[in-house]
């Protein structure tokens, strides 16, 4: 069973064949995209605070653009594979731990994804952004996982808290600079852009717990009123 306690190499393997959609239709796999832009965009309107903010915005972007994006990884995920044993050798076991806790919210947010979309109303969500809203709530709901979901918000923090002390080992950003070149010449040139640009987003935190803090009250608000019934409209 897939856990957080998995190695980062299993939990790569289960977000990979989430994201390829094994027995899953082609309508399936469309829906999901569609609910992943939904998704990406009601985040970008909850923290447009955050995302104005300079001493914010590169976390949040990293949150946006890199693990709750829209886009396409599947090359970035194929290089994780192959980088990931070799990296469990090199790296310290504090830095291997991160590593496994942001492969793991990258596996609970895939595996959100395709539970929920299993209980979409398609012809309302295709039809208007107001029922596209109500009906992804509805489906939030139905869905259930709350345990599981609040587990996801709280790992936000975790996530977070563990990269700014990474940054604080000396070796570790020239580290990064010096191997660029060879992740290039080994094709593993977009996950090392991914931790670099982790590392570098919480670096650049000037108010790193309330940043947090921000995060999980408004999730964990949203996240009761979807339990509740009380939501019909995200914040």
């Amino acid at each position: 069973m897939i856990d957080i306690h998995s190695s980062p190499l299993e939990l790569q393997k289960a977000i990979t064949a989430l994201r390829v959609g094994e027995g899953r239709s082609v309508e399936f796999m469309r829906l999901k995209k569609e609910i992943k832009i939904f998704q990406n965009s009601r985040l970008e309107c909850t923290y447009k605070d955050l995302l104005e903010d300079q001493g914010m915005r590169a976390a949040c972007r990293f949150f946006l653009d890199q693990l709750y994006c829209t886009h396409d990884v599947s090359t970035r995920d194929h290089q994780v594979e192959r980088a990931l044993p070799k990296l469990e050798k090199l790296l310290p076991g504090g830095a291997v731990d991160t590593v496994r806790k942001v492969i793991y919210m990258d596996y609970l947010a895939e595996l959100m994804d395709d539970e929920i979309t299993l209980f979409i109303n398609e012809k309302e969500f295709y039809s208007d952004n107001l029922l596209k809203e109500k009906s992804y709530i509805e489906a939030f709901r139905k869905q259930g996982q709350f345990d599981l979901r609040e587990r996801q918000i709280l790992l936000v923090r975790e996530v977070g808290e563990s990269l700014r002390k990474l940054m604080r080992l000396p070796f570790l950003r020239p580290l990064m600079k010096m191997t660029r070149g060879a992740a290039q010449k080994a094709n593993l040139e977009d996950f090392h852009d991914f931790l670099s640009q982790g590392l570098d987003a919480f670096a650049s935190l000037e108010k790193p717990t309330l940043f947090f803090q921000l995060i999980q009250e408004r999730e964990m608000s949203i996240l009761e009123g979807i339990r509740q019934g009380t939501l019909s409209k995200f914040p």
